[in-house]
């Protein structure tokens, strides 16, 4: 039976999520019976298990249950849980207030201008003509019944080197103009943008959570990008397949997003503007926004930071000085780095007599420059800390690409050794060309770019004054702002589910898990299922599920690529999306569509995507293993 003849969708999801806590209690209980430890059971807490089912009961019975707004709903239920937190830790409430104001905060910074800035693109380029220049074009070259294709493979390309909310704001109103002319299948080429942004977003290097996956699991950037992609194109196909059944099953009509969006009449076919005036606002910030990971790419391949063997002053005084290290000082905690294999802290104690030792003793240099933990206050006590370190360090940690954390430690280093091993030289051409298309490829900046361009067009075109561009553009941020709240309020929510620990719960759970052949793939997708379902980001989902991977591996080779578990990762991060999670809200609020509407299409297409993609990398993986 399909998805959306089940019942209401509160029941249903409840039932789900009630269902998923006694598995994960009943899998642990399984778990603690079968090795024998009583303890098992008791070392890991229940509590955020429940926490986070508190929270998502709240959110989906004030929501689809009361009907209320969603922003309501969404801050209450981040309040509810923060202080159910609070009340754990014996923390104030007036903090946990503050947590969930700072994470709203954090979720407005990161998308409140891009928003903005789409809004004001999706309005003008719908009033202008130019997405009907787009549609007319694209039609004449597909046919209508291949639009949704076409959309599906602008969404796919797009979304590589460009986040998925941002290819989805450009491409809505594509979608929007392409209803106008069919009068039909607005869900389809909603879902179809959906399905080849959300696939190549979670598979697809230089996209930071496969990038970061493939780091983590030490697979080549390039063997991930041709897997990745061979994994994404099936999925999109079956994705595209699913959107045309639902859109069938379940047509949702176009609603203004906007109190006076069809304001201005429909434009002569000679009237519209030139295709490439039409195409500027979305060429614009995906070229700008490539180029800059392009070349931020090219210039982490250099890996400036990593140690060479031209960059010790004295193999043999640095030996000495790891050999006789204290625990409590810079070098005795590089050799002491939970990084290195006990082989390899021996090799660091010993000065290398030949190229091969040498070789050895820079490769252990360089994975403990990647300890997240290297750097310790007492042990760095006599140390100034750089500049560069000090930034690096008040990052985000958990999304922190390797090549940096690697170039914050090596200044750490650097500083505490300046006899021994000579600083690195971090600006490189490339760097140099990279950090000077920092502004142009930030995407605030981009899209504001593009802004411009389509007010330009619209302006030109309308043969309108300044003050009534002005009127109309008011008109799309007010529409825009309330697509912000939600979406900044769903951050909020999402950031406070995380606070409960859940992650420290899954992991916990999964904990000395053992697994061969395609049982690993199955572990690796349930893993990054279960921790996407729980605190909603993707990303997120994907570095701690790649993480626990590679301890559960420890080391050891699975009977194929380890690519093939950097995909499985990549596809489970695609299970579970509900409101919790950014890429639901940008859906539902940019395609004007409701809650409920989006918990029966959104949510199972990406389930599917995520199924299809698991399934392809298992066959893969038997077919064409690569396990040399």
């Amino acid at each position: 039976m399909m998805p959306w003849k089940n019942g209401p969708a509160l029941r249903r999801l409840v039932t789900c999520l009630v269902l998923f806590s006694l598995v994960l209690i009943g899998g642990e209980c399984f778990a603690a019976e079968a090795a024998g430890a009583e303890e098992t059971t008791s070392a890991i807490s229940l509590t955020p298990i429940w926490l986070v089912l508190v929270g998502i009961v709240s959110v989906l019975a004030m929501i689809i249950g009361l009907k209320l707004n969603a922003f309501l709903a969404l801050i209450i239920s981040a309040l509810l849980v923060s202080l159910l937190i609070g009340f754990q830790d014996d923390a104030d409430a007036g903090s946990r207030m503050e947590a969930v104001v700072s994470a709203f905060g954090s979720s407005a910074g990161g998308v409140g201008i891009v928003i903005a800035m789409a809004a004001i693109i999706g309005k003008c380029m719908l009033d202008s003509g130019s997405a009907d220049r787009i549609v007319r074009t694209a039609v004449g070259v597909t046919g209508e019944k291949k639009a949704s294709l076409g959309l599906m493979i602008s969404g796919f390309i797009l979304a590589v080197p460009v986040f998925f909310d941002t290819v989805f704001y450009l491409l809505v109103p594509l979608a929007r103009s392409l209803h106008k002319r069919t009068q039909s299948n607005y869900l389809r080429y909603l879902m179809a943008i959906a399905t080849g942004g959300a696939i190549t977003h979670t598979l697809v290097p230089p996209t930071p959570g496969p990038l970061l996956v493939s780091a983590i699991l030490g697979v080549d950037i390039g063997m991930m990008m041709a897997v990745g992609a061979a994994v994404a194109i099936p999925s999109a196909i079956i994705g595209l397949f699913f959107s045309i059944v639902v859109d069938k099953k379940m047509p949702v009509p176009m609603r203004p997003l906007g109190a006076n969006e069809d304001k201005h009449e429909p434009l002569a076919e000679d009237q519209l503007p030139s295709l490439w005036s039409s195409m500027l606002p979305v060429v614009l910030p995906v070229a700008l926004i490539g180029a800059g990971t392009l070349a931020t790419t090219l210039a982490d391949k250099e890996d400036r930071a990593a140690i060479t063997s031209s960059d010790i002053e004295s193999f043999e005084l640095l030996s000495e000085k790891f050999a006789s290290a204290n625990a409590l000082s810079p070098a005795g905690r590089l050799v002491n780095s939970s990084q290195l294999t006990e082989r390899q802290r021996q090799s660091l104690k010993v000065t290398p007599a030949d190229a091969e030792q040498e070789a050895s003793f820079i490769a252990a240099m360089n994975d403990a420059l990647l300890d997240p933990n290297f750097y310790d206050e007492e042990a760095f006590d006599d140390v100034a800390v750089p500049e560069v370190s000090s930034k690096l360090m008040a990052a985000n940690q958990l999304r922190m690409k390797p090549v940096d954390r690697r170039r914050m430690n090596r200044a750490l280093l650097d500083a505490a050794y300046p006899e021994l091993i000579a600083a690195h030289r971090w600006e490189s051409p490339m760097r140099k060309t990279a950090n000077s298309l920092g502004l142009w490829s930030n995407p605030n900046f981009a899209l504001l770019l593009a802004a411009l361009s389509a007010i330009l067009t619209f302006k030109l075109v309308r043969n309108l004054s300044w003050r009534d561009v002005g009127v109309d553009v008011e008109e799309s941020l007010m529409s825009g702002g309330v697509i912000i709240l939600i979406t900044a309020a769903g951050g909020a929510f999402g950031a406070m589910l995380s606070q409960t620990n859940i992650a420290d719960t899954i992991q916990q759970f999964f904990e000395g898990r053992e697994a061969a052949g395609v049982a690993i793939l199955l572990l690796a997708w349930s893993i990054s299922a279960v921790l996407k379902v729980a605190q909603g980001s993707s990303t997120v989902a994907m570095i701690i599920g790649a993480g626990m991977m590679a301890a559960i591996l420890g080391g050891q080779q699975p009977p194929f690529h380890l690519v093939y578990v950097a995909t499985a990762v990549g596809s489970g991060s695609l299970m579970g999306s509900w409101m919790n999670d950014s890429g639901f809200w940008v859906f539902t609020k940019m395609g004007g569509l409701t809650e409920s509407e989006s918990l029966r299409s959104w949510t199972p297409l990406l389930a599917t995507l995520s199924i299809g993609g698991l399934v392809t990398t298992m066959v893969l993986s038997q077919v064409v293993p690569m396990a040399n």
